[in-house]
């Protein structure tokens, strides 16, 4: 046997008897292999374990995701994080129903001409839901890769880069290709960890390169993350005739966009952060208002933003003003019909839980 084979027996071999028991593996569906990969990237699989069988119940078929409403999409989708992930996933359903008559093609290129859909998404689905000899490449693969075959450099830029999905495509066997290619995440997930990884358990401990020259903690070798970026924002909880008033994000915001939150804005240098939640209800909604009491404190973090909200109640100085075209008032049950990001959320159902018996 090559080198690459026995990888590829051993790889399979450590699949068979350790693979953990997920929903989206119970079947080659390739709708449902395509949902969990986009749901699995940038998120914790315990998480995607919570909301896959309600999105697959929700939206059961490409049909039946391209021709929900985005709002309904967004609303399925919150709590994962990254909404620009279900956007894309939306309008790459549409694409589907258009040029494949809402049946995923099995062609790799064809694959990738869908909105949103890259390279590994596109290897994903080739190989785990049609069997074809397809490679993928993720932070999983590219640990186990840097550290079995020894790869010096940062993964994200170009040369190596390259070279894994090069490598990846050298290894990615014709007989079972999907199973191989999970096995690979399986391994980068479980065992070959990025710290404290369990290098007795690996079935490629024998040829790690990383375990015989001791690189095992400096691969691969990543440029290190800015700390985030501290961000303040001040939010007003504005209420009227026992409904609260809520403001659409709008659709090219750099955060958040299509998602409905309370009134809210980054505070200035110089402003306190009730004057910060009097300006968000002036800008967003066209209403004046007299902030109250601060009714709570929410801290979130994503991407590169350490976000802390600051939220005050608030009431409408001129009670018969009309908001602005993207806000309304809602009663405080209907916000769990909206899609909200996670701080509003938060605030959203300590709402819910005053306004319910």
């Amino acid at each position: 046997m090559t080198g690459h084979q026995l990888i590829q027996r051993d790889l399979l071999a450590f699949y068979d008897r350790s693979r953990r028991d997920l929903p989206w593996r119970t079947s080659a569906n390739p709708y449902a292999v395509w949902v969990s990969e986009v749901m699995l990237q940038q998120t914790r699989v315990s998480t995607v374990l919570r909301y896959f069988p309600a999105w697959m119940k929700r939206f059961p078929s490409v049909k039946a995701l391209a021709g929900a409403p985005e709002a309904d999409v967004l609303h399925a989708w919150q709590g994962l994080g990254y909404y620009s992930r279900a956007r894309r996933l939306h309008g790459a359903a549409k694409a589907v129903v258009e040029r494949h008559g809402g049946e995923l093609p099995s062609d790799p290129e064809a694959l990738r001409a869908l909105p949103g859909v890259g390279a590994y998404s596109a290897g994903a689905i080739a190989s785990i839901a049609f069997g074809l000899p397809e490679p993928i490449v993720d932070g999983n693969v590219v640990r186990v890769l840097s550290r079995a075959f020894g790869l010096r450099g940062d993964p994200e830029k170009a040369p190596l880069k390259r070279a894994l999905w090069t490598l990846a495509r050298e290894l990615v066997p014709a007989e079972r290709p999907g199973d191989f290619n999970q096995a690979l995440m399986e391994l980068g997930a479980t065992v070959c960890t990025p710290r404290s990884p369990i290098c007795d358990n690996c079935p490629l401990r024998a040829r790690c390169v990383a375990r015989s020259e001791g690189l095992v903690e400096k691969l691969p070798e990543l440029k290190r993350r800015d700390a985030p970026t501290p961000v303040r924002v001040a939010a007003a909880i504005v209420r009227a005739n026992r409904r609260v008033l809520v403001v659409q994000v709008p659709d090219d915001a750099p955060r958040w966009a299509g998602l409905y939150v309370f009134p809210q804005v980054e505070r200035g240098a110089r402003e306190s952060a009730k004057q910060a939640a009097e300006r968000a209800v002036r800008d967003h909604a066209g209403l004046a208002v007299d902030v109250e009491r601060q009714r709570a404190v929410v801290n979130h973090t994503i991407t590169r933003f350490r976000i802390t909200l600051e939220a005050f109640d608030a009431s409408v100085k001129t009670p018969r003003a009309r908001p602005s075209a993207r806000a309304s008032f809602v009663r405080p049950s209907e916000l769990e019909d909206l899609a909200m990001p996670a701080p509003h959320r938060k605030l959203a159902r300590l709402l819910f839980a005053e306004n319910t018996p």
